[in-house]
């Protein structure tokens, strides 16, 4: 007396494709994305304005006025900072040290009470290091203050 209920190929367990490992994978990407975004906000999409300064006289420039003060910091190829001034070029060992004058110059009321009255201009080489300059943009905003980026065309000085 053979009871067969239910036919043997019917009992046997049907391959199946898992989808824990698909949904790890799919945690991981959005974890990679997430960070690369952040991160691009953070280096890249912060309201930075590139300013070209040309020699011709009708020319759009930059043109300091009454209501704001510019000041010009520049990198150079190797990575130094220095505060350019109309007289003489000044060199600063490191963004802290561009920070402490900054505040300096604003507590002894060099610069304008309102500080988004006054203009960073950073002339950066174009081989300068991207780490040096995103730590001077970011010294410089820390104490409340714009950076500008500025580059000048080939053959500018």
């Amino acid at each position: 007396m053979d009871l067969d209920l239910i036919p043997d190929d019917k009992l046997k367990i049907a391959p199946a494709i898992s989808p824990a490992p698909m949904l790890d994978f799919f945690f991981l990407m959005l974890a990679f994305f997430a960070t690369l975004a952040v991160t691009r906000i953070t280096l890249f999409d912060t309201q930075l304005d590139l300013v070209q300064l040309s020699k011709e006289p009708n020319a759009s420039q930059v043109v300091p006025s009454t209501e704001n003060m510019h000041l010009n910091i520049g990198i150079s190829n190797e990575g130094d900072y220095r505060w350019i001034t109309d007289i003489h070029d000044y060199p600063m060992e490191n963004a802290e040290k561009i920070q402490k004058e900054l505040l300096y110059q604003y507590s002894i009321g060099v610069l304008p009470a309102e500080k988004s009255k006054t203009q960073i201009l950073l002339h950066v080489d174009r081989k300068a290091p991207w780490e040096k300059i995103a730590k001077l943009i970011f010294a410089v905003r820390e104490v409340g203050f714009d950076a500008h980026p500025v580059y000048q065309p080939d053959g500018g000085s």
